[in-house]
């Protein structure tokens, strides 16, 4: 039979499909030294499946070159590292500004930017560039916080689709109205942490401590509280894995239940951890009323209107 000769090295047409890649840890990052706000997630590397040595795999003389996206936020004074490869071409990518702060993104092959989670087909967490981990080391854990309608776990807040309630023109809209007046009568019972100006529209809002959009929704509405525009009742909750793993953490924030207290942990996640009698039926309570919000995720906030109807948002909201 006639062999027939490769006449282009970059044509891989013929051959056979190399299995997904495998991720693999190598080493944690720890930037915790350089900024409060750094978080340590592990490196990590790429391992194909093994391609037999009877069949001549050509390899690339270079690394593909980066996306336009990344040379561009290079150009903006950050310095941005390719830590890993997901698949086949889901790059993982560190961002590290010159306060020594990360952030950490992804980029599809055409050289889309990805932010938040990715999924497995299986329904496992693989990558989330938002959370407090972004990689899990273990597949138990990826499972854990996967999405759990396909992973077959029982559905909770946190590993559940983001429901949104659609209007007349089709766009998902976060608000709602059909919250019993008699549950914000009952807001009075939570324990929060109260800051603002005395007089100003008020809100309450549902956080978990270790929810990074919570995290977001507290440095959104700084400049509205310090400017007396706004007063805020924030009620800690724990529907997070990590905070019903560290009842402490929530526990500290209701036993001292002070504006310098809630700044200290959303700055530096810095709280006296309590995990008394007393914090723990505050937090039942707390948990209750967001129960009774029918909220499907933390940050959830609840204001009245001017007309005085009751609101209801779920997310990040500029209110």
């Amino acid at each position: 039979m006639k062999r027939r000769r490769l006449q282009n090295p970059m044509d891989r047409r013929w051959l056979p499909r190399v299995g997904l890649a495998t991720l693999i840890v190598a080493s944690a990052l720890h930037a915790a030294e350089k900024s409060p706000a750094a978080v340590s997630v592990p490196e990590i590397a790429t391992v194909s499946e093994t391609v037999p040595a009877s069949e001549t795999v050509p390899v690339p003389d270079a690394a593909p070159p980066d996306p336009a996206a990344i040379e561009h936020l290079r150009e903006t004074g950050v310095t941005v590292k390719r830590v890993g490869v997901i698949g086949h071409d889901l790059r993982f990518w560190r961002v590290t500004d010159a306060d020594g702060r990360q952030a950490f993104i992804a980029t599809s092959r055409e050289g889309f930017v990805i932010r938040g989670q990715v999924y497995s087909p299986d329904g496992s967490l693989t990558l989330d560039t938002e959370g407090p981990t972004p990689l899990y080391r273990s597949e138990p854990e990826r499972r854990a916080h996967g999405l759990a309608r396909l992973t077959g776990a029982p559905l909770q807040a946190e590993t559940d689709l983001t429901w949104r309630r659609p209007n007349k023109l089709g766009v998902a809209d976060t608000s709602r109205t059909d919250t019993p007046r008699t549950v914000w009568d009952q807001l009075g019972h939570a324990t929060v942490i109260e800051e603002g100006k005395a007089g100003a529209p008020l809100v309450y809002c549902f956080f978990d401590p270790y929810c990074p959009y919570c995290h977001q929704q507290w440095n959104t509405l700084r400049k509205k509280v310090s400017a007396g525009a706004l007063r805020v009742r924030w009620v800690p909750v724990a529907v997070l894995t990590a905070s019903q793993a560290n009842l402490g953490v929530v526990g500290g924030l209701l036993a001292d239940p002070r504006p310098e207290t809630l700044s200290a942990w959303m700055r530096s996640r810095r709280v006296r951890p309590d995990t008394s009698e007393a914090t723990q039926r505050a937090l039942g309570l707390n948990m209750a009323l967001f129960q009774a919000l029918k909220v499907p995720q933390v940050p959830a906030s609840i204001y009245k209107d001017p007309t005085g109807r009751v609101i209801r948002k779920a997310g990040v909201a500029d209110l």
